[in-house]
């Protein structure tokens, strides 16, 4: 009976990373305007003219909720930006099309902007979309998790394009094992959830790096959960502008500030809509998973996106270009609209009646 288990779970999982992986271009950019979201107290005042932008996202798990939100509530309508919202794969290829003026706004990651600089290409995160991740590594079958660092030596650990957030992570916690990244561990770099996931069951890699909904179905299929990096703090992405565009629109960046910082206390005030917006972009369709990823992934919303020079200075450090290692977070962080919008009471409004 379990190999049954085993191999209808197996078939759902991969069944579910096709569904995943190819519902980026179906859920289009259409608000709902079922429901009339109220001005919140000392908010920026809306565009005079509304702003047709383009935003780039690299991921299509749950930690990009806050941007679905904001377009499918109206909040983006509701302060005059009319956004397109295109998927394009992994923080690294979000920020080359964002250096090439594919788009105008990219959620991309510290590494991403810090090479970019480097190249000649100025760009600045204006805050962090999530200063936390529900992240986790697991492991093959047998794997003895009280002796990881002599388990992991010579193995191989599958995570997503490199330079991302989760290459990140991997290497995080390879060096946390007293090992070293594509020495002690091979490092293998796959783009698509659902193609990391196939990977991983077929044996081709011992370790994996993921996130829910997709990290419900390695505890059903019972693989062992080695890692937990849920309570690292961490810039995971962050809402990029080039910084020729920002001094050109000022404005258009703090009302796109305030309106994910309104959609996170929209996450966390609307539990039931929040998961209806899950279902619809992440292709879930288990009520019962969908809420699942909607409970784990609820401590990751920053109410106030800051994050510690700290957590910025841990991925600079961890980038494989010795360039990036001598940035300073100041080189590519301007977090000067977050703190004007939480000075004037705005942040704290949303939430007073909950």
């Amino acid at each position: 009976m379990k190999n049954i288990k085993r191999i209808y779970l197996l078939l759902l999982v991969i069944v579910t990373g096709v569904i995943i992986s190819g519902c980026g271009g179906s859920a289009s950019s259409e608000a709902t305007g079922e429901e009339e979201i109220p001005q919140a107290e000392n908010a920026p005042d809306p565009l005079e003219n509304p702003v047709d932008i383009k935003i780039g996202y690299p991921t299509q798990g749950v930690s990009m909720l806050p941007l679905w939100i904001a377009e499918d509530k109206g909040i983006f309508e509701k302060y005059g930006i009319n956004a397109e919202l295109l998927y394009i794969s992994g923080t690294p290829k979000v920020q080359e099309t964002l250096n090439g003026g594919g788009i105008d706004v990219g959620l991309t990651g510290v590494d991403s902007v810090a090479k970019a600089k480097e190249v000649g290409v100025d760009s600045i995160i204006l805050a962090p979309l999530a200063d936390r991740m529900a992240t986790y590594v697991y492991a093959a079958e047998g794997t003895d998790k009280e002796d990881l660092k002599n388990e992991l030596k010579d193995k191989t650990l599958i995570t997503a394009s490199e330079g991302s957030i989760y290459d990140h992570l991997a290497k995080y916690f390879v060096e946390e094992n007293g090992l070293k990244p594509n020495e002690d561990v091979n490092m293998l770099y796959m783009g698509g959830e659902g193609d990391r996931t196939a990977a991983f069951m077929k044996g081709d890699g011992e370790y994996y790096v993921v996130s829910p909904p997709t990290s419900f179905k390695m505890d059903d299929l019972e693989f062992p959960r080695v890692y937990d990096f849920t309570d690292l703090e961490v810039l995971v992405t962050g809402v990029v502008m080039k910084e020729d565009y920002y001094e050109e629109n000022p404005d258009l960046a703090e009302v796109l500030i305030a309106s994910l910082i309104e959609a996170n206390a929209y996450i966390v005030n609307n539990k039931e809509q929040s998961i209806e917006t899950i279902t619809k972009w992440t292709g879930i369709d288990d009520p019962e998973i969908a809420e699942k990823t909607y409970d784990v992934n609820l401590d990751t919303i920053p109410k106030k996106p800051y994050v510690s020079d700290e957590s910025v200075e841990f991925l600079l450090n961890s980038s494989d270009e010795e360039a990036v290692r001598n940035m300073n977070p100041s080189d590519i962080i301007d977090f000067s609209l977050v703190e004007e919008l939480d000075e004037s009471g705005f942040i704290d409004s949303l939430y007073e009646n909950n």
